[in-house]
């Protein structure tokens, strides 16, 4: 019997041959297909990002940790306590398992004198590409941070004028006392916190054989800096004599002759010394007791510039002038300096030559003298005596003196009116390496007192810190350094004695000094307190950064505090 195939369900074959034929399944195939790649962008992705994070701390902990180790090393060997603070700023920044990190620890090292270097390693796991076999990334981070050591001189040039007794805000002088709440008390607060901000980086470089240096020349129309030059050298100060518009004692004699009678013969008024009676000849002599004449004239100084107590010689009532250390200028130029644009002085300006040792008397400074300065239209003297500024302060390392140094500022007594270019002028000999302080070209010595270019191989770094409470205000009948204007015209020259002519020479003798002062690469900052921050001002600045308008007491503390941080700043080197 023949066996029988059994029967296909209808519909089958063409079923399976459709399936084979149909495309849309392949959809399916490619999505499959596509997961792997796209797993793996949106896994990178998340996981890099996550990582650039971590990276990004891991770095902020070691710079911080470098900044706080550099703060304590003192000389070139790594100490527990250097160590230490560098781990604790790290792991504050960067706990042990942020991130889920593997535990590591921070390695720190001192590579070089002034530097302090930390590395860091670890992992962290990934979220997404530990499903294609990447299951952690590898984080690093390296971090140095130097201070260089570096002998360092400032210079405060400030202010001393009778504006500073005042609040911020308050015009005038306030009669010249110090009033509660004043600019001089918030000056002292502010230089006092320059000295603070820079404490640790003058005991650092104390204990490495170099120095951190504060001067101070106090200014108003005067400044106090004969006794330094003469205990430098007495030949920089000029005597035995000095011309002053000043006053002399002329005394007159008179004889008259008349015919008269032995009776007869009596005084005609007037003082008499005596009469008599000759031949028929009464003869009368009168002594009037002469009178002052007004004008130049040369004084002997010989006694005064050594500190002496002397009799005042334009004065009949036996009072007595002792030297309190002001100074005039030496010779000028008032042709070539006359008001304009100018910014470099003349060769023959030798008052705005810093560097330039006195050799003639034209090159020497004259005693300023108040007692003996007189005027055409008075009979006392011109100037107060107490308005020579305080005396200024040679270049002095304050280390360990912090009391030395405040009380330098308690004894700054304001008074007087306003010269920019005698202060700047000062502040930048004061701190020059060329000149009258001038020092060896390179020492070992970090305790001489003059001013050496180079310290132990490395360039002494010098700033000059200029404040003002005021515009520039010359007068033209007061005495200052530089005479009495009207009278002896070292800045006026020819030029008519008007207020404008004065004080535009002035301000071009003030940007004169400015440049004067970075032409011996001293970086200069200029700070306006309660006042206009003028263009010269802000010109006068080593950079428009360095110049400030300060209106609060407050204000002028944090920017003395700025400017040593920025002065003795430690900054990241990688």
């Amino acid at each position: 019997m023949k066996k029988r195939l059994p029967k296909r369900r209808a519909g089958a074959r063409p079923f399976l041959s459709a399936l084979a034929r149909d495309v849309r399944g392949n959809t399916l195939m490619l999505v499959a297909a596509a997961l792997i790649p796209l797993m793996a962008m949106i896994g990178s992705g998340v996981d890099m990002a996550r990582g650039y994070m971590a990276q990004d701390q891991l770095q902020q902990a070691c710079d911080a940790g470098v900044l706080a180790a550099r703060r304590l090393l003192s000389g070139s060997q790594l100490t527990d306590a250097v160590n230490n603070e560098a781990k604790a700023y790290f792991n504050f920044n960067f706990p042990q398992g942020t991130y889920d990190a593997a535990a590591f620890t921070p390695v720190v090292t001192v590579p070089k004198l002034g530097t302090v270097r930390m590395t860091a390693s670890t992992t962290i796991p990934t979220a997404i590409m530990g499903i294609l076999g990447f299951k952690t990334m590898a984080l690093s981070a390296s971090c140095s941070a130097t201070q260089d050591f570096v002998s360092t001189d400032i210079m405060l040039v400030l202010d001393m004028s009778g504006s500073m007794n005042c609040p911020p805000g308050q015009a005038g002088a306030c009669n010249e006392v110090e009033q509660p709440g004043s600019k001089m008390a918030a000056l002292r607060s502010a230089a006092t916190s320059l000295y603070d901000t820079l404490a640790g980086a003058q005991n650092q470089l104390h204990a490495n054989s170099l120095r951190l240096r504060y001067g101070f020349v106090p200014y108003n129309g005067t400044v106090n800096v004969g006794r330094i030059l003469y205990a430098k050298n007495p030949d920089y100060i000029r005597g035995p004599t000095y011309p002053y518009q000043t006053r002399v004692w002329v005394p007159t004699t008179r004889t008259t002759t008349s015919f008269r009678s032995e009776s007869d013969c009596a005084a005609l008024g007037g003082t008499w010394s005596r009469f008599f009676l000759s031949l028929g000849y009464c003869t009368y002599q009168e002594v009037t007791g002469g009178a002052w004449s007004y004008g130049q004239y040369w004084v002997d100084v010989s006694r005064y510039v050594t500190g002496a107590t002397v009799p005042v010689p334009t004065q009949t009532n036996g009072s007595t002038a002792r030297w309190a250390g002001c100074i005039e200028e030496r010779k000028t130029n008032n042709g070539t300096i006359n008001g304009g644009s100018g910014t470099t002085a003349p060769a023959d300006a030798w008052d705005l030559d810093v560097t330039r040792i006195p050799n003639s008397d034209d090159s020497r400074w004259g005693p300023w003298w108040p007692e003996v300065e007189f005027g055409r239209d008075a009979t006392a003297q011109r100037t107060r005596s107490d308005y020579c500024a305080s005396e200024a302060s040679r270049l002095t390392e304050y280390y360990n003196n912090k009391q030395g140094f405040t009380n330098y500022l308690a004894n700054l007594k304001p008074l007087g009116s306003t010269y920019h270019d005698i202060g700047m002028i000062w502040g930048a000999r004061f701190i020059a390496s060329e000149g009258i302080f001038a020092g060896p070209a390179e020492t070992n010595d970090q305790f001489t007192a003059d001013n050496p270019s180079k310290i132990r191989g490395f360039s002494v770094r010098k700033y000059l810190i200029f404040m003002t409470d005021g515009d520039l205000s010359p007068t033209l009948d007061e005495y200052s350094s530089y005479g009495i204007e009207n009278l002896d015209k070292r800045v006026l020259g020819s030029a008519a004695v008007t207020g404008t002519n004065q004080v535009n020479r002035h301000l071009q003798r003030f940007r004169m000094a400015c440049n004067a002062a970075k032409g011996q690469n001293i970086d200069v900052w200029v700070i306006a307190f309660s006042t206009t921050l003028t263009s010269e001002m802000q010109n006068c600045a080593s950079s428009p950064s360095q110049a400030a308008g300060i209106s609060t007491s407050a204000d002028l503390i944090a920017k003395f505090q700025e400017i040593g941080s920025k002065i003795g700043s430690l900054r990241l080197s990688q």
